[in-house]
């Protein structure tokens, strides 16, 4: 009997991944935690270890192919090689760089293989065909006519609806669709897609560089993001003095203790992990109908690949965390995510997020939020600049550290009000904690 190997679930809204390429051929015996398989996808290259030991019988989505999350790529079995061990019914692999049709490889139900994120936009499976996480997430999101959508895809003989299937019946019922929308029309990613390209001018001189599969991955979602959320920017200065003294006084021997800089970031994510606590509401996911505060604090730490892409790590139970073992935490994380060695926990379970762009000594930075979380904060430049100190004595100016931080929010989750009150809370655990402490 056959092991089914499925494309694991490598983040919690990657519907999809890419095979690089196999490590293992046909014929050949893996035992568990071998390396099968590198994939790629909008988020990450990892290596999927085999989970059991075996023969591979088949594979079925050959290097350079994409599959959907859940999906069969290969079959492992415990006997000769041969195509007896696959299931009945299925073609053989698709061709390099070619998608996987849903005959070429079935799709198993995720939550029976693999851990995946639950989500709440809606039932997997609508009238005997399966929806992938981010069709249903656009289809709830754009209020678009879901039996009208199935109909259509049952029309054109598909058994899976995928996004660019969403994006095409979209643009062909705009002017027909059967949830109007409750506020003035905007310009979703549905919308986009049917605008036909520009064709950009090129001059002899110029050089077209083509966006790499992250960067057009993270555009992509970004882009999503941006015109889905509305998205509310606030932000105020803080005064990083009295972090900055003892970050001074503890940097040297933390350097020689675990080999990292001590930076202000640590100390940020600290204040923040405690701030949340407080605010339940921003340490949150949102499906845009309904806020699930969650239970732990898992910060996501965005992380530049070298400018050819963004990727949110996940530091998992950060308010359990000191500041030195944030810094830890963070530092592993960059490290991971830099070298293209990140698993698929450390992408999961995000629920609050940190963006940091003051090494390139910005001022001000407005992120877009990482959904569905609710909420991201950016850090810029903290810099030694005059300021004005007020004291029993009177007010004088004097030279202190100081820097911005900001947040974007969802305002379907929260008002201003709660992010004022956030930040402000925020502001003052980085001003006023004996941050000594720490490190005791």
């Amino acid at each position: 009997m056959g092991a089914n190997v499925v494309m694991p679930q490598l983040g919690e809204t990657v519907a999809e991944g890419k095979i690089v390429s196999w490590f293992k051929k046909v014929g050949d015996s893996v035992k568990a935690g071998d390396r099968l398989f590198e994939v790629e996808t909008d988020k990450v290259t990892i290596d999927v270890e085999a989970i059991e030991g075996g023969t591979i019988m088949e594979i079925r989505v050959v290097d350079g192919a994409t599959a959907p999350v859940g999906a069969v790529v290969a079959v492992l079995g415990s006997g000769a090689t041969g195509s007896s061990a696959a299931s009945p019914g299925v073609e053989n692999p698709v061709a390099d760089k070619a998608k996987v049709s849903p005959k070429a490889a079935t799709a198993l139900s995720v939550f029976e293989e693999v851990r995946t994120s639950r989500g709440l936009f809606g039932k997997a499976m609508q009238d005997g065909i399966r929806l992938t996480p981010l069709a249903r997430r656009l289809v709830a999101e754009q209020g678009i006519d879901l039996k009208g959508l199935v109909a259509d895809a049952r029309k054109k003989g598909l058994d899976r609806i995928a996004v660019k299937d969403v994006h095409a019946y979209s643009a062909a019922h705009s002017q027909a669709s059967a949830v109007p929308p409750t506020s003035a029309p905007q310009a979703g990613p549905a919308a986009l897609a049917s605008i036909p390209s520009v064709s950009l001018p090129i001059g002899p001189r110029d050089m077209v560089v083509a966006f790499s599969s992250i960067r057009k991955k993270t555009a992509d979602r970004l882009a999503e993001s941006w015109r889905s959320i509305p998205h509310v920017f606030q932000a105020l200065e803080v005064d990083f003095t009295a972090i900055d003294i003892v970050r001074k006084l503890r940097r040297d021997a933390f350097k020689a203790e675990s080999g990292l800089a001590l930076t202000f970031l640590p100390f940020i994510a600290r204040a923040v992990s405690i701030a949340l606590r407080e605010y339940p509401d921003i340490n949150a996911r949102t499906d845009g109908a309904s806020l699930v505060r969650c239970a732990d604090v898992n910060i996501g730490i965005a992380v530049d690949l070298d400018h050819k892409g963004l990727i949110v790590p996940v530091l998992r139970n950060a308010d359990e965390l000191t500041v030195p073992g944030l810094a830890k935490g963070i530092g592993r994380l960059v490290e991971k995510a830099r070298a293209g060695k990140l698993g698929a926990d450390d992408l999961a379970g995000g629920t609050y997020s940190i963006t940091n762009n003051g090494a390139f000594g910005t001022q001000f930075t407005a992120p877009i939020i990482n959904a569905p979380q609710v909420a991201i904060l950016s850090t810029d430049a903290i810099r030694l600049r005059p300021a004005v100190i007020s004291t029993a004595e009177g007010d004088f100016i004097a030279p202190r550290m100081l820097g911005m931080i900001g947040q974007s929010f969802d305002h379907r989750a929260f008002d201003g009000a709660y992010s004022a009150a956030f930040l402000s809370r925020l502001k003052s655990v980085l001003e006023k904690r004996n941050w000594e402490q720490e490190f005791a």
